[in-house]
């Protein structure tokens, strides 16, 4: 048979499909087209580390160990680059990165039991002056047009969020409270996204709004972007996945036990059940909106997780056959038929 009249035989059974794939969700038919995972090349004297930012263009950064020192690594064009940490300091790790390539971290110094946030863009690392009367600054995000996220602690039971914008006015100080404890993303708006324990919330302006758990009865929020704000949430008293759309209420996600990234386009990274330990959560999965997916395994390794979803539509996290809390092998994942 040609391939023509081959294509002609099967065009009535692919009408078919398609007529079911529009009535039904793609997780409903099991057709989950796979992120398929590419391991990146470390650096000579290269070890563990983990992926935590991308330009979406298809480059990465993250801390690795480097002749055993932790510190910024990127890769372009597919080959790692290390960048090193700030002069006088012994430890960088770089937590995010934005369009640009300006990548943003925490540089630590052992010797003074002190650490700041730091910038690194094309021209060096630069290092944010904290503000009056705060210490041990931990940075947290940056955004699209380049304000930076950090938590701010000083000796006592004092904690506040900073936020520098990218024009290089005054940082806005927002001093911890019960809706503003513990700062978890910067949306590109200049958006806050809290989470406090027992409730998460969004601040803007001075202006808090709480995220509301219903139906469920707890709910922990993660990620921000383009006000879509994923995490999880308590559901029959097992962690599922969520999102929300609207601060007003939140869905599972199919399958996951937590969502953690989230791209501007709405394609989520989390994390699936451990099967083996309710305290710690499983492998890779992803949804591209409220649609799963399926994160291949990379190679043999037993453990992989996606931690970012970048704005090219790809995934980025580590693989190991050790503990997750030291991370792994540098691995991205892209979605191909």
């Amino acid at each position: 048979m040609s391939s023509k009249s081959w294509v002609r035989a099967l065009a009535p059974a692919v009408a078919v499909v398609a007529a079911v794939t529009l009535a039904q969700p793609a997780g409903a038919l099991g057709i989950r087209i796979p992120w398929r995972p590419t391991v990146l090349p470390l650096p000579a004297g290269g070890g563990d580390g983990f992926l935590t930012g991308s330009n979406g263009k298809g480059e990465y950064t993250g801390t690795f160990a480097v002749n055993g020192v932790q510190q910024v690594v990127s890769w372009r064009g597919g080959q790692p680059v290390v960048r090193g940490l700030p002069a006088g300091y012994e430890r960088a790790d770089a937590v995010d990165e934005n369009a640009a390539g300006t990548v943003v971290g925490t540089a630590y110094d052992y010797e003074t039991k002190t650490n700041h946030v730091f910038v690194l863009d094309s021209t060096g690392f630069h290092l944010k002056e904290n503000p009056p009367t705060w210490e041990n600054l931990y940075a947290v995000a940056v955004n699209t047009r380049g304000d930076v996220l950090a938590r701010a602690n000083r000796t006592g039971p004092y904690a506040a969020t900073v936020v520098w914008p990218a024009d290089g006015t005054a940082p806005t100080i927002i001093p911890s409270g019960n809706d503003t404890y513990y700062a978890r993303d910067l949306d590109d708006d200049g958006t806050v996204l809290f989470d406090s324990g027992a409730t998460s919330a969004l601040w803007k302006n001075g202006v808090i709004r709480q995220l509301s758990p219903s139906p469920a009865a707890w709910a922990e929020a993660l990620a921000i972007r383009n006000g879509v704000v994923v995490g999880k949430r308590s559901w029959g008293g097992v962690e599922q996945a969520a999102r929300w759309s609207t601060p007003d209420a939140t869905v599972g996600l199919e399958g996951g036990a937590s969502a953690i990234s989230i791209n501007q386009a709405g394609l989520t990274a989390g994390l699936l059940p451990n099967p083996s330990s309710s305290a710690w959560p499983g492998n890779a999965t992803a949804w591209r909106g409220t649609v799963p997916g399926e994160v291949q395994r990379p190679g043999t390794y037993t453990q992989f997780q996606a931690r970012l979803a970048a704005d090219d539509g790809s995934l980025a996290g580590f693989a190991t056959n050790g503990s997750v809390d030291a991370g792994g092998v540098p691995v991205v994942w892209h979605l191909t038929p």
